[in-house]
């Protein structure tokens, strides 16, 4: 199940392992940010093409947790973007590592739910349906439609502030 979930995982990554690269000089502000995103990318191209483990897979991880840890602490990604950066490792973790004693299945399944749910609008029930396999590609798609997410958020970051800048402005404008 574990390398099925893996390999399932790198060929999504694979597939949207262009969007990071195809920036075009990013603004200082969102230069770490497009760096996590490659990070990511590039560990599923990398273990596609070498085979991995379960332990591979959770150095990894502790890498690039550690390098959105320096990088928020450092003030080079926002916490918005940290966040959501941080439950796309922590889902990846859930899928790639080994529960054979079943004792996270509720935790596993709750979190795979919702996570689901938040970025795709799958219902919980489709995730329990599914199983095996077909719940590892759910999963993978909503990974990878969370990776092209954080690459349209940092691609659009100073666009956001100013449209958030008007909102407020009108928010704060008495009507007449």
């Amino acid at each position: 199940m574990m390398r099925k979930g893996i390999g399932i995982l790198a060929l999504v990554c694979v597939l949207a392992g262009g969007l990071a690269a195809m920036d075009d000089g990013p603004a200082p502000a969102t230069k770490a940010g497009y760096a996590l995103l490659n990070l990511y990318v590039k560990s599923f191209q990398e273990m596609a093409t070498r085979g991995s483990t379960g332990l591979d897979m959770e150095n990894r991880l502790r890498t690039m947790a550690a390098e959105a840890k320096r990088a928020l602490d450092a003030g080079e990604i926002n916490l918005v973007f940290s966040s959501r950066y941080a439950r796309i490792l922590a889902v990846t973790k859930l899928v790639v590592t080994p529960d054979e004693s079943k004792i996270l299945v509720p935790v596993i399944d709750r979190e795979l739910t919702e996570f689901l749910w938040a970025v795709t609008g799958e219902d919980a029930a489709a995730w329990y349906k599914a199983g095996g396999p077909s719940a590892i590609g759910m999963v993978a798609n909503a990974l990878a439609e969370e990776i092209i997410n954080l690459q349209i958020y940092l691609d659009t970051l100073d666009k956001r502030e100013a449209i958030r800048k008007k909102l407020d402005e009108r928010i704060s404008t008495p009507v007449k």
